[in-house]
């Protein structure tokens, strides 16, 4: 079998198992699409009501709409919760018989990374297209070049996401609580990463130190892409190559957190 062969194989097998988890556990995955999906909505009422029947600073009410929709999915298709898995699989032993695999434990969670993002993003997607049926300022513009790069921009996106959190997660081998540090991230990039208020209608101060973080890239810079609003979708080249970096960063944080930290791991628990 050949060396691609073989990851396919491997892939494949995760992909499945983690899809059948992800049955068993439909209440769940209920709940976080609701969570996920309530955010924006609540967001989108604000802004709206802040519009009234003009603008702010441009932004008006469709383009607030179509906003925070879009949102909605972004962030649905880039959120990543390894940290939490992570944490317990070493405080818990769990990691004791992923070490023992030939193939590394971030494998199996980007397969049920994919698993768990093509199902809740076809949900989302569905879900957008029955409102727009009714209710059409939140159909997008006919773009088939544009909705490109937007997927391209998820996909870096979402590996941002991951490997940050992933990397964030391994710090369990240091820490008895890692999923703190994660959940302090995400207070934060609630606010840096576009998800309450575009970000050009931030304070600009506030705007340039997130433009030098990786929150934005991973979720207001696909939003703009994908929507045509948000201020980003004027710089595509700054967008994506702040994203390719962000990428390469977590990517190399995460290999140098996975290394050391092995060597601290205990292997105690259940």
């Amino acid at each position: 079998m050949s060396t691609l062969a073989l990851w396919r194989s491997r892939y494949g097998a995760f992909i499945r198992a983690a899809w059948m988890v992800d049955i068993q556990y439909r209440a769940d995955i209920a709940l976080w699409l609701l969570w996920g999906v309530t955010e924006p909505a609540i967001a989108l009422g604000i802004w709206w009501t802040v519009a009234g029947g003009g603008d702010v600073d441009g932004y008006t009410r469709v383009a607030f709409a179509r906003y925070f929709f879009g949102v909605t999915l972004i962030n649905q298709l880039t959120q990543a919760w390894d940290a939490w898995y992570i944490d317990h699989w070493i405080a818990e032993g769990e990691m004791n018989h992923r070490l023992l695999r030939p193939i590394e434990p971030v494998h199996e969670s980007i397969a049920d990374n994919i698993a768990y993002k093509a199902r809740v993003g076809t949900i989302v997607i569905v879900v957008w297209l029955v409102v727009a049926l009714v209710w059409p300022i939140v159909r997008l513009p006919f773009a088939p070049g544009r909705w490109l790069l937007a997927a391209m921009a998820v996909v870096l996106g979402a590996g941002i996401r991951f490997f940050n959190g992933f990397a964030v997660g391994l710090l369990a081998f240091w820490t008895t609580r890692a999923s703190d540090i994660i959940e302090l991230q995400m207070a934060i990039g609630v606010f840096l990463s576009g998800q309450l208020a575009p970000l050009d209608l931030l304070p600009h101060w506030v705007a340039s130190v997130a433009s030098l973080l990786w929150f934005p890239y991973a979720i207001a810079f696909p939003v703009s892409l994908l929507t045509g609003t948000g201020g980003w979708e004027h710089h595509i080249a700054r967008g994506f190559a702040g994203q390719i970096a962000w990428l390469v960063a977590w990517w190399l944080i995460y290999k140098l957190v996975w290394r050391t930290g092995r060597k601290h791991y205990g292997a105690v628990g259940g």
